[in-house]
């Protein structure tokens, strides 16, 4: 499976997560979270050991998703 960590926040507040497995993801998602820009719809990739948070910012909604780094990164 190449998802381990998927989240869905509304500003700082995190509505729903899922993890996969073990590990310190929501950490790592929280603090993204927090540094995330504030007034724009985005679509960003950050880099952490061999994996990779997607994150996706709409409409007051951010989604975010650690992946493989064997996932790779894509944007449409």
């Amino acid at each position: 499976m190449a998802i381990r960590y998927a989240m869905v926040a509304r500003g700082p507040v995190v509505l729903v997560e899922y993890s996969s497995s073990s590990s310190n993801a929501n950490t790592v998602a929280r603090q993204i979270l927090e540094r995330l820009p504030s007034a724009a719809d985005t679509n960003l990739s950050y880099s952490q050991d061999r994996y990779i948070f997607h994150v996706t910012k709409a409409d007051g909604l951010t989604f975010l998703c650690m992946a493989d780094d064997t996932f790779g990164r894509k944007f449409s």
